[in-house]
Parts: structure tokens; C-alpha cells; sequence
């Protein structure tokens, strides 16, 4: 099922029924482990899943921000953000391992391919104590799962008193002018850490956007395609940045710093690809003002799509 607003749905009525979709989807996900027949998926795609809903749960709280006055808004979203937290670490593990494989083809004749092998292999076992260590010994699917369970229970709370574009404008103009300020930060300091802010921003986003698809204006609709690429981009140039973290933390282990050195070449090069990419992107989607972009996007009458 979408992420997504119905035609002519209340936005109160819509918001929740997505956020309760979403919470329950963690409630599947996070019974893998107890019940192999929960969900057919495998553990680390349960663990990605699960997260992405909670990502999706914090970007519609955002939408809604206003409504919901700031007190709860930072209760929520302060107990969704620590409910996935201890999945990340299971996440971000898989991850060094696929970027790993993706680097394979990056590489040039002179470096040896074994090097990459002894690498994985080195992540691979990371990989497993990470996720053992923390789904096993620290439970996050249960604390995941617990977490959801009791946001079910407090959902009817979330009460908007204005509805329609009223109730959203403030929320999505919001989080696009942080990732509007993100950008300039990262275009006049591009550290990981700025780059990585700017990619949760961009995220945040991309799931408002996919949650009021039915409203946007026809000519905007590739807003949520490009956003995403944004994401996307943004992520797989954070991914680099942990492996090349990772790596230089523990040269010895990885095979010496000369083989390094070598790997870490195809390492920036490949990050200063994608950067060039994302700012272009990056550019076009953040062009106007904050409050050009929500007058652009904003459906032509009061009632269009959400009501």
C-alpha cells in the first residue's frame, strides 16, 4: 500500500491512516525474528524496512508539526527516533558490505581484486557480530516493536484542528527550507557531516512529497522522482565516506595502508562524482524560496486532493 494521501481525504483523516499503516508495518517487520512467517523477507531487509517506516512515521509528523503544537511533535518524534537508532547499527554493517561490492567495478587494473575479497570478508563477519549483537543480546526488534505498539495506542491524540492545505503548508515549508539552508551549508562546506544532514533533510522531503502526491500540481509530480534521486545519490556518497572511515580506522586489518591508499583513490573520486551530481540536482529542487515553493506546489483550489 502507498504512502500516500486518497483523493479528497481528509488530511487529519489521511496523515493518521498512513502513520498507523506504517506503525503496524514495524509491528510486521520487527516478528521476524519470533515468527519466520511474519513477513517474507530476510532479517537485514526486515531491519532496512523497518526503519524506512519510522523515517516515513517522522516525515509525516513533520507535515503535521503545527497542528500538533511542539510538545508532542518533539515527544513522538524523540521516541520514533530512538525506537530505530539501535537498527541503524545492523544497517549501516550490511551497508559496508554492499558498497564493498559495488566498488568492484570502480576499480582499476593496477589493484588487485583479492583485496576487496579479504575486505568483505572482514565486513562480513563485522557484519554478523553487529547483528547478533543487537538484535540478539540489545533486542532492537523488540524495542522497535514495543515502540510502535505503544504509538498505535497514543495515534487518536494526534489531533489536527485545521484541515486541508492549512494544515500541511506550515510543516512542508518546513523541512524544505532546512533542506534548503542544508544545501547551502554543504555547497560552502561540504564535510560528511553537513553532507549527511543535507541527505535526511532531502529524505524528509521526498516522503512528504510521496504522501501528497495526489495533491501536487500535475508539473510538479517529478518533484518526488528527483528528490529521490537526491537521496539517493546523497546516500551513496555517505555510504563511501563510513567504508573509507571504517577502513582507515583499522588499516591492518584491511590489508596495509599502501593497498588502502589505492582503494581510497577510487574511494574519492567516485564521492566527488556523485557530489558534483547531488548539487546539481540539488540545486533545481531547492531554486526558489521557501515561499515560492510551497505557492508553486500548492493545488489549485482549497479542496483539490486534500480536503
Amino acid at each position: 500500500m502507498a504512502f500516500q494521501l486518497k483523493v479528497n481525504e481528509p488530511v487529519s483523516q489521511g496523515v493518521t491512516r498512513n502513520v498507523r499503516r506504517q506503525l503496524e508495518k514495524v509491528i510486521e517487520y520487527c516478528g521476524i525474528r519470533g515468527n519466520q512467517h511474519a513477513v517474507s523477507v530476510s532479517l537485514s531487509d526486515s531491519v532496512f524496512e523497518a526503519r524506512k517506516c519510522f523515517k516515513r512515521v517522522r516525515a509525516a509528523l513533520r507535515l503535521v508539526r503545527e497542528e500538533l503544537g511542539d510538545d508532542l511533535y518533539h515527544e513522538e518524534n524523540f521516541r520514533f527516533r530512538d525506537a530505530a537508532r539501535p537498527l541503524t547499527a545492523v544497517r549501516d554493517a550490511h551497508v559496508l558490505v554492499e558498497t564493498v561490492d559495488k566498488l568492484k567495478q570502480l576499480l582499476p587494473k593496477t589493484l588487485d581484486a583479492g583485496v576487496l575479497v579479504k575486505i568483505r570478508e572482514a565486513l562480513l563477519a563485522n557484519q554478523r557480530k553487529v547483528t547478533d549483537g543487537v538484535l540478539e543480546e540489545n533486542k532492537a526488534f523488540a524495542t522497535a516493536k514495543n515502540a510502535a505498539t505503544s504509538a498505535l495506542v497514543r495515534l487518536p491524540a494526534w489531533k489536527l484542528t485545521r484541515d486541508g492545505w492549512a494544515a500541511i503548508e506550515t510543516g512542508l515549508r518546513r523541512v524544505y527550507r532546512t533542506g534548503h539552508r542544508a544545501l547551502a551549508l554543504a555547497v560552502e562546506n561540504p564535510t560528511v557531516e553537513d553532507l549527511h544532514e543535507w541527505r535526511k533533510q532531502s529524505k524528509y522531503l521526498w516522503h512528504q512529497l510521496q504522501l501528497l502526491e495526489t495533491a501536487l500540481p500535475d508539473q510538479e509530480k517529478n518533484l518526488i522522482d528527483r528528490t529521490h534521486k537526491l537521496a539517493t545519490l546523497l546516500g551513496e556518497d555517505h555510504d563511501l565516506a563510513v567504508l573509507r572511515a571504517a577502513l582507515a580506522a583499522d588499516p591492518l586489518a584491511f590489508g596495509g595502508h599502501r593497498v588502502l591508499k589505492e582503494l581510497f583513490v577510487v574511494i574519492d573520486r567516485r564521492r566527488r562524482e556523485l557530489e558534483r551530481e547531488a548539487f546539481a540536482l540539488g540545486r533545481t529542487i531547492y531554486k526558489d524560496p521557501p515561499k515560492l515553493f510551497i505557492s508553486r506546489i500548492e493545488p489549485s483550489t482549497a479542496c483539490e486532493a486534500v480536503e
